[in-house]
């Protein structure tokens, strides 16, 4: 049996949960999303449907909510949205379908934890949801997920898709456990997020093995593209600073 995504069907069955709160702003809204994933919320199911969405009804009936908010974000709230909404259902449309069946390649959760780590800088101190959304995708397409990966990585993945595409992530997450961020993180054991930066740079987020990180972690900085370039024929120096390492050069 094939099934095709259906906005609709999905969007039905979530107008009939409780709704404890709602917000019109699309911005504010993910910020609330967001902060549940960190922890630091909890107020609960925040209504999907009462977002202001700059599209005609019968747009945001056909495209579902979902693409809707996807189209607003990368079109950067701009006023352009509606180019971005074909894209934007095709894509949900293909999250849909890969997750919905077994895989055909083998799934890292590396690129997803960068995502999921990352999401709190780009979306409340940078305030920039498309960066934030950028990153997701990117995972997609990197590490696409399937009906076959373990219960930890389906919440990883959904963690990360919450605060663009709430419905289809609470139609996924039913019956799967809810985790924070760090609950989510701190599950991959094998795996260690690292907050890197160079001597005078800005602070960035990478996921490493772990036992090998900590057996040589120069080695593994140094295959960073940008680190690689940056201190190529240099002496240089691991700090702790700030809860990240800094590359200095002596």
């Amino acid at each position: 049996m094939t099934f095709r995504y259906n906005p609709q069907s999905f969007e039905k069955q979530v107008r009939k949960w409780p709704v404890l709160f709602s917000e019109t702003n699309l911005r504010k809204d993910i910020v609330e999303r967001l902060e549940q994933l960190l922890g630091i919320s909890s107020k609960g199911w925040c209504d999907p449907f009462s977002v202001e969405l700059p599209f005609d009804q019968d747009i945001i009936y056909e495209y579902g909510i979902d693409a809707c908010r996807l189209a607003t974000i990368n079109s950067n709230f701009k006023n352009d949205s509606e180019s971005f909404l074909e894209p934007a259902f095709k894509w949900i449309a293909k999250f849909y379908d890969t997750y919905s069946k077994k895989g055909k390649t083998s799934f890292t959760p590396i690129p997803w934890l960068e995502a999921l780590i990352q999401m709190q800088d780009h979306i409340i101190a940078r305030k920039s949801e498309r960066l934030a959304l950028a990153l997701v995708m990117k995972a997609f397409k990197i590490s696409p997920p399937n009906i076959d990966i373990s219960e930890s990585e389906k919440i990883l993945v959904l963690g990360c898709i919450t605060p663009f595409m709430p419905i289809l992530s609470a139609y996924f997450s039913n019956n799967i456990e809810k985790k924070s961020i760090n609950e989510i993180i701190t599950s991959f054991k094998e795996y260690t997020c690292v907050k890197i930066a160079l001597e005078k740079g800005g602070w960035h987020w990478h996921v490493f093995q772990r036992t090998i990180f900590e057996s040589n972690p120069l080695s593994e900085l140094s295959k960073i593209k940008w680190i690689k370039k940056a201190t190529i024929n240099k002496k240089t120096i691991l700090k702790k600073e700030d809860g990240g390492i800094k590359i200095c050069f002596s």
